[in-house]
């Protein structure tokens, strides 16, 4: 199991408490509070990102970051998933923030795989 603790890793999850944020505030701020599923999903996903984002600046684990790529694919599927691929805030807002969140654990998960001396060698 890998752990990293350091001010890359802070940055990246508190890039990811605010996906999170904003995921939550979504419904009320683009107006799809009336669409049951898409803000059921963007609330309870949100929560999701944002618990494991706090869990992961105490300390991070690959656990963590390998969650944070599942809970990105949901997000970024279940429009589809949930059917409400035809309210168009909701979709666009699901599939843009679960992608950075699916990029941001990518990029964490090879810092804590790679680490600093490793990724400056494996850029020669």
């Amino acid at each position: 199991m890998s752990t990293v603790n350091d001010h890359t890793d802070t940055t990246f999850n508190i890039t990811n408490v605010a996906l999170g944020v904003i995921l939550i505030a979504a419904p009320w701020l683009l107006g799809f509070t009336d669409e049951t599923w898409a803000a059921r999903n963007a609330w309870l996903s949100g929560g999701v990102v944002v618990l494991l984002a706090l869990l992961a600046l105490l300390r991070t684990y690959d656990w963590e970051e390998w969650l944070n790529v599942i809970a990105g694919l949901w997000i970024t599927a279940s429009p589809w998933l949930l059917w409400f691929e035809d309210v168009v805030p909701a979709r666009w807002t699901h599939v843009i923030i679960g992608l950075c969140i699916i990029v941001f654990a990518a990029l964490e998960l090879r810092h804590l795989y790679l680490g600093p001396k490793d990724m400056m060698t494996s850029q020669r």
